[in-house]
């Protein structure tokens, strides 16, 4: 039976993810920005596989802190994890700024899963076969790095800081599978699809949150992708990333300033 910990997993596109794993069997850990909204999440859950093996884990990913201290705390009382998926996201209408003074979007969509993956990989390293899945968007082929306005501060456009986030996560994706080669990190576009993000940032219908779930349950459980890593998914199936997202010196520089961004945070979280 896989451990999986899912991020965001409370409604859209993860909690879809989390009832299709639980169908398969898998026990599973499905975080929350609170306590009740996991534990909810867990109730939904078990109404579609009551047998389910499942827990929850709280921390508002704006804050490096909590995030931190739910992987410490994950550390302690998980045994192993075999899959970790970064399905968590926000899309901003408005500037607003995360509790560490970074923008909101970059913060939540791309350093708390820095982090986190980085506090985990220790536990991680128990698994036989570890896989990290990060949920992006084709939407990164519009995003760009400014390391020169990281936060925002001169300009904000919602769609170009998501888009922006987006690009980081399928960078970090790929860095990942260069520097830790005994687990598989890939990427995924999920599809338009119909969630509250989607409504947010587009006023547009979208496909079915369970059509949302699909690549995610693919990448984390498929045997086709076992020895796959560094690669980008669409609906299932391997496609090109766009351009920026294969720069490999972009990729190292982005590591290196979410780093030093994460700061005292960072490090094993055992």
């Amino acid at each position: 039976m896989k451990t999986i910990l899912i991020t965001g997993a409370t409604d859209g596109i993860g909690l879809a993810t989390a009832r299709e794993l639980a169908r398969q069997g898998c026990e599973l850990v499905l975080h929350g920005r609170s306590e009740e909204k996991a534990r909810r999440a867990c109730d939904a859950v078990r109404a579609v596989a009551p047998a389910a093996v499942l827990h929850s884990a709280s921390a508002d990913l704006a804050d490096l802190a909590a995030v931190a201290g739910m992987a410490r705390e994950l550390a302690a009382r998980l045994p192993r994890l075999d899959v970790l998926i970064n399905n968590a996201g926000v899309y901003m209408t408005e500037r607003r700024i995360s509790h560490d003074g970074f923008e909101m979007t970059l913060a939540v969509n791309h350093l708390a899963h820095f982090l986190l993956t980085g506090r985990l990989l220790a536990v991680l390293k128990r698994s036989t076969a570890p896989r990290v899945v990060t949920v992006s968007s084709m939407v990164h082929a519009g995003g760009r790095i400014p390391f020169d306005d990281m936060d925002c501060e001169r300009n904000f456009n919602g769609y170009q800081a998501y888009a922006n986030s987006k690009l980081a996560n399928v960078l970090f994706a790929n860095e990942l599978a260069r520097r830790e080669p005994w687990l598989t990190s890939n990427s995924l576009h999920p599809g338009v699809i119909g969630t509250k993000l989607l409504h947010a940032a587009f006023s547009m219908p979208g496909g079915s949150v369970a059509e949302g779930a699909r690549t995610s349950v693919y990448l984390a459980t498929s045997p086709e992708v076992a020895k796959l890593t560094g690669r980008y998914f669409d609906v299932c199936t391997e496609t090109a990333a766009a351009a920026p997202a294969l720069d490999r010196q972009l990729a190292q520089r982005l590591w290196t300033w979410s780093e030093r961004a994460v700061g005292s945070f960072a490090g094993p979280a055992d």
